[in-house]
């Protein structure tokens, strides 16, 4: 416990000590930007790229500008190339942006082992329809199988309306969880699954390319299979019916958003749970992250993220988790529940392979079809979190902590899995194997 708190406030002090220090050819070298080109894009609408840039025609530049702006750029997810260079003609600097459009229909499969067991596997495949009209909007349909099934549909417009700059998401799904809670467990005396069935959406307007602020509608229905659990429900009977509405800040300055090297991410929201209910409570999400290449490729990053939930009553399938989409590596299948959860990770990585546009040529499929960035990064990790309820204090010895290494691959913009290995503050080791990226 007490190495990992010591490499957590080490590497804290690293991240706001060091300064920026990605190194660029010719950083110092600031050219006039008169003119902007796009080339290769022949879907994809001018404005969705133009709309990532950080400069605009009559402002200067740097190599390292460009550099982030190419990052940038990458994060839509639909390109699997972009070059950005400055060329000169009749002495005027054209900015040149090079991009290759990715392959837009696609399943994903998945697997998810939820607690070391096979019969509490999830699998299925998440259809994605990308870049629909030019425009970046995303259409996903996924289907889950196995352990908490489910079928989820998804729509999102990240320019919905040109002239306010405003974005929007939709979400319905529908499915059966089993129930997590080990109190509920207790009370019905075996193992159940909720029936749950939700609509959301969350309507954002754009401040600039890296500040959005979102206003989130929702409604949810919940079943429990027997009327020894209502006295848990906010309804007081055994289907919870809840309308919510929040607010949400984000700022975002990331360069990769699939894999920052530099940048920060604060995001702040809330929510009242319970519109029409005389039992309502409320939720606060935090999270903070912060990203700095320090040292020739070495990159540190660290987050710190919290939810607090409070109000006349918090029915326990709303409680904050430890063990499920929050966990501490080392302690992946601890289950703990609670009003409050904290939770902090620091990581130390190094790219083995810091960047290969792979390239191949295949008889009757298309090139966007065979073309990827893969990278490898090797890292080390450090985390911390807990849970506790509203009249407990936070103690440290009711931390859960690990550290360990692992190994991250990305195949962008596609999909990007890791394999890490873990010790608990007992020194207990195991193995995981997790899609995308830690934070």
């Amino acid at each position: 416990m007490k190495i990992v708190l010591f490499l957590c406030l080490v590497f804290v002090s690293i991240i706001y000590a060091q300064e920026n220090r990605i190194v660029a050819n010719s950083e110092s070298n600031y050219f006039q930007v008169d003119s902007i080109q796009i080339i290769g894009n022949e879907k994809t609408e001018n404005f969705i790229i133009l709309r990532e840039l950080s400069f605009t025609i009559g402002d200067t530049v740097n190599n390292k500008m460009l550099h982030f702006n190419r990052e940038r750029i990458f994060s839509l997810g639909i390109f699997t190339k972009v070059n950005i260079t400055i060329e000169k003609y009749k002495e005027k600097n054209i900015v040149s942006i090079l991009i290759e459009e990715s392959w837009y229909i696609f399943p994903v499969p998945f697997v998810n082992v939820r607690e070391k067991s096979l019969e509490q596997t999830s699998y299925g495949v998440s259809l994605k329809f990308k870049n629909i009209r030019g425009r970046n909007e995303t259409i996903r349909a996924t289907i889950s199988l196995g352990y908490d099934p489910f079928f989820s549909l998804e729509y999102e417009n990240p320019l919905i309306i040109s002239a306010f700059d405003l974005n929007m998401f939709f979400s319905f799904a529908y499915g059966k969880s089993v129930n997590k809670s080990e109190i509920l467990e207790s009370i019905y005396g075996e193992t159940f699954d909720f029936n749950s069935m939700s609509l959301n959406t969350m309507w954002g307007k754009r401040f600039g390319e890296k500040t959005n602020l979102f206003l989130i509608f929702s409604y949810s229905k919940i079943k429990v299979p027997s009327n020894k659990l209502n006295s848990f429900m906010s309804s007081g009977s055994s289907i919870d019916e809840k309308i919510s509405t929040g607010i949400s800040y984000l700022y975002d300055s990331r360069n990769l958003k699939q894999y920052a090297s530099n940048g920060e991410v604060f995001e702040l929201s809330y929510s009242y749970n319970g519109l029409l209910n005389s039992n309502n409570f409320n939720a606060i999400n935090l999270d903070m992250r912060k990203y700095r290449e320090i040292y020739n490729s070495f990159i540190v990053k660290g987050r710190f993220t919290a939810r607090h939930t409070f109000g006349k009553f918090v029915p326990i399938y709303d409680y904050s988790m430890l063990g499920y989409d929050y966990y501490v590596r080392g302690n992946r299948y601890e289950l703990r529940e609670g009003n409050n959860r904290i939770l902090a990770n620091l990581e130390l990585s190094y790219p083995i392979l810091s960047e290969w546009n792979f390239a191949i040529e295949l008889p009757i499929l298309p090139n966007s079809l065979t073309r990827a960035r893969i990278s490898i990064i090797a890292g080390l990790f450090a985390d911390a979190g807990t849970i506790f309820n509203n009249t407990d204090r936070i103690r440290i010895n009711n931390f859960n902590t690990g550290y360990g290494f692992g190994l991250t691959f990305l195949l962008l913009p596609y999909s990007s899995f890791r394999i890490e290995y873990a010790l608990n503050e007992f020194g207990k080791g195991e193995v995981l194997f997790a899609t995308g990226i830690s934070f």
